[in-house]
């Protein structure tokens, strides 16, 4: 029997979509010396930039990069946020 993961709500560039528009927001998660960034691409809504400590950024498909997000936070990982 597999369990299936629940799509994740509420994820933090779902809010204040007007304000996004005009400035730059970064999402960071970190946990210990691990740091992920992540950043929407103002070119293609569909898709979201994740990034590992200051490595090379990956344009992720927006829908990946939730679960992505939701699974890092549930491990502990702690958010804030940078305009």
């Amino acid at each position: 029997m597999t369990i299936q993961e629940k799509y994740p709500e509420n994820i933090p560039w779902d809010l204040n979509n007007e304000q996004n528009k005009y400035k730059p927001i970064q999402w960071i998660l970190a946990k210990a010396d691990i740091v992920y960034t992540f950043t929407r691409s103002h070119i293609d809504n569909n898709y979201v930039y994740i990034q590992r400590n200051g490595g090379k950024k990956k344009a992720i498909r927006e829908y990946e990069a939730r679960f992505t997000y939701q699974r890092l936070f549930d491990d502990g990982y702690s958010l804030a946020v940078v305009s």
